[in-house]
C-alpha cells in the first residue's frame, strides 16, 4: 500500500465517523426523544409534591418511559455508539447543574406561595432544557 492509499483510507474513516456522529446526534435531537426525556425528567421532579404513597408510585411510570426509550434507541437508533469519558463527564456535571437550578427554583417557588413548586420549577426546566436542545438540533452538530 503506497502513502497516497493509506491517507485516502484514513480519509474516508474519518468521513465515516463524522457521518455517524451526525446521525447519532440528529436521532438524539429529535422531537419524539427530547420530548421523552422532558418528560423522563419532569416526572420524578414533579412527585416532590405529592402526598407520600403518590409520590413513590411514580416509580413505575418513570421506569417504563426508560424502557419505551431504551427500546426506541435499540430499534430506531441509525447509529449505536458508546459515550466517552468526557461525554459522561459532561453529562454528570449538566445532572449536577439540573439538580441545583431546580432545588434553587422550587425553593423560590415556595417563597413565592406557588401551590406546587417542584411540578412548576420542573415543568420551567424541562422546557427549557427541551427547548435549548430543539433549538441545537436545528443549528445543527456543534
Amino acid at each position: 500500500m503506497d502513502p497516497v492509499d493509506a491517507q485516502n483510507a484514513l480519509d474516508d474513516i474519518h468521513r465515516r465517523g463524522e457521518q455517524s456522529r451526525d446521525a447519532y446526534f440528529r436521532f438524539g435531537h429529535s422531537r419524539t426523544t427530547v420530548q421523552l426525556l422532558a418528560l423522563s425528567v419532569f416526572l420524578p421532579f414533579a412527585s416532590f409534591d405529592l402526598p407520600n404513597p403518590w409520590g413513590g408510585a411514580v416509580v413505575l411510570p418513570e421506569v417504563a418511559l426508560v424502557l419505551i426509550m431504551l427500546v426506541a434507541y435499540l430499534r430506531h437508533a441509525p447509529v449505536r455508539r458508546s459515550i466517552t469519558t468526557r461525554e459522561a463527564a459532561l453529562g454528570a456535571a449538566a445532572g449536577i447543574a439540573l439538580m441545583t437550578a431546580f432545588k434553587g427554583l422550587a425553593t423560590a417557588a415556595r417563597v413565592g406561595g406557588v401551590p406546587a413548586p417542584h411540578t412548576a420549577a420542573a415543568a420551567l426546566l424541562c422546557t427549557a432544557g427541551a427547548a435549548c436542545l430543539i433549538l441545537a438540533g436545528r443549528r445543527g452538530r456543534p
